[in-house]
């Protein structure tokens, strides 16, 4: 499905919940506690899935929830919290369990990715410390930073800064969890009727941009070095829910092709067709 078919979404605020290791698989999340145990739901291995691959990735059940770090946000509770009609990982402004926002592409976390110096967009924190990614937005002259304070200047610093500040370390954490069509720094390819269009997942500290309203996207530089292209004939690329016809199953450089999370291992979840392994939080 292309971006201008996609069902506009509401902007209703997401809350977050933290997982109880109880509760996790049976009396779904609470407010005490923590867990990194997941949906207590998955089965061990995979299998390839058959027919067309869609982006079923928890059991779309609150008593099922799909955590991040242990905490239960938005995108993995079981809820349509922006009552569009799609649940969770469903609905394609999620871009994983570590996202609180199901109504635009921003995470909807206080200060997560709102630094100039972008480090890993899909690991649910802020800060290179963990993975060793740094991507200015200041050096981008497609000014994707144009609305959170972080506009494109191309100071003498930006090949220290950006470009050449990533390293084998970014890629070796970061790429796993990043699904096809974007890049580490959350810069991704979307197919429309016009062609091929870069948006910058937090283009907006209002949480405008979305499939349904891409103008409110900022442009954006796809870091081919830390990136994972959608370019194989049986991808589900981002935003997009149904494979070509003559594709049975989704082709995936990260892990295993998958209709729904009990096609992965225990605590990853499925997005776009792929297996991803859980997120740090």
């Amino acid at each position: 499905m292309s971006a201008s078919e996609t069902t506009p979404s509401s902007s209703d605020t997401p809350t977050s919940t933290t997982l109880d290791s109880a509760s996790a698989s049976s009396d779904g999340p609470t407010t005490t506690g923590t867990d990194t145990s997941g949906s207590g739901t998955a089965s061990e291995g995979s299998g390839s899935s058959t027919g067309v691959a869609n982006t079923s990735d928890t059991a779309n059940d609150p008593e099922n929830p799909l955590d991040c770090g242990g905490t239960v946000y938005a995108c993995g509770n079981g809820v349509d919290d922006d009552m569009d009609g799609l649940v969770d990982l469903d609905d394609p402004e999620c871009t994983g369990p570590c996202d609180d926002d199901e109504a635009s592409f921003a995470t909807g976390l206080p200060g997560d990715n709102m630094d100039c110096k972008q480090d890993c967009f899909f690991d649910g924190n802020s800060g290179q410390g963990d993975d060793g990614c740094i991507w200015n937005l200041r050096c981008d002259p497609e000014n994707p930073g144009a609305n959170i304070g972080c506009e494109y200047t191309g100071n003498n610093n930006c090949e220290n800064e950006s470009q050449a500040s990533w390293d084998q370390e970014c890629i070796d954490f970061c790429l796993p969890f990043v699904p096809p069509g974007c890049d580490c720094f959350g810069c991704c390819i979307v197919d429309t009727p016009e062609g091929e269009v870069s948006i910058f997942l937090n283009s907006d500290e209002d949480g405008e941009c979305s499939l349904d309203n891409l103008e409110a996207c900022e442009s954006c530089t796809f870091n081919d070095n830390c990136g994972n292209p959608c370019d194989g004939e049986c991808e589900l690329c981002f935003g997009q829910d149904e494979l070509p016809p003559e594709c049975d199953t989704a082709e995936c450089d990260f892990g295993d092709p998958c209709e729904s999370v009990s096609d992965c291992p225990s605590d990853w979840y499925c997005l776009q067709g792929c297996c991803l392994p859980p997120p740090p939080g």
